[in-house]
């Protein structure tokens, strides 16, 4: 009797669990949302849409499979602390330092010299002149946050599609984790 009984635990466990977790869920007790430390942007959009100063290719190549830290430049003052995060956490992600690449995007002609200047100070880091500003425009669409005033990081998948970006008053320590979580 006792083996049956045994028995009908072990059988009934896996059907109760599935049970009290579907009922769990269904009747409003599921997780309020996610738990990045960066934003998501407003709407789904990806990089392919964007063509360099000729038109004839796209302004960023995804051939490699890596995720992308980025800011768009619009006051190199403030940009600078973002641009100098960046490499910090590229060099914190240790091991997986070789899964991520640097972008800096800008469009004012304004800050061609000072571009250059950044390019000898950080020489791991890609320098994208996006000519017609088209893509400040849809960051600034698709985010809550001024890009033009705050200069964020934000994240970019492998596959070309913005993913989030973060306030400039998140901690670095959260950053890390969330690109860690990603990558």
């Amino acid at each position: 009797m006792k083996n049956k009984i045994f028995l009908a635990a072990i059988l009934l466990t896996p059907i109760l669990v599935v049970l009290f977790s579907s009922m769990y869920f269904t009747f409003g007790m599921s997780p309020d949302g996610t738990k990045n430390n960066g934003v998501f942007f407003n709407n789904y959009f990806e990089f392919n849409q964007f063509k360099n100063a000729e038109e004839n290719r796209d302004l960023v190549e995804f051939e490699d499979g890596k995720w992308v830290l980025s800011v768009y430049v619009t006051n190199m003052d403030k940009s600078i602390e973002s641009i100098y995060l960046m490499r910090q956490l590229n060099v914190a992600l240790n091991r997986d330092i070789n899964k991520l690449k640097r972008i800096v995007f800008y469009s004012d002609n304004a800050l061609d010299i000072k571009m250059i200047d950044l390019q000898d100070q950080y020489p791991r880091i890609e320098i994208i002149k996006d000519k017609n500003g088209t893509l400040l425009d849809v960051l600034q669409a698709n985010s809550n946050i001024s890009f033009i005033k705050e200069n964020p990081i934000f994240v970019i998948d492998p596959y070309g599609r913005a993913v989030m970006y973060f306030d400039p008053e998140t901690d670095p320590k959260l950053m890390l984790k969330d690109l860690k979580v990603l990558i």
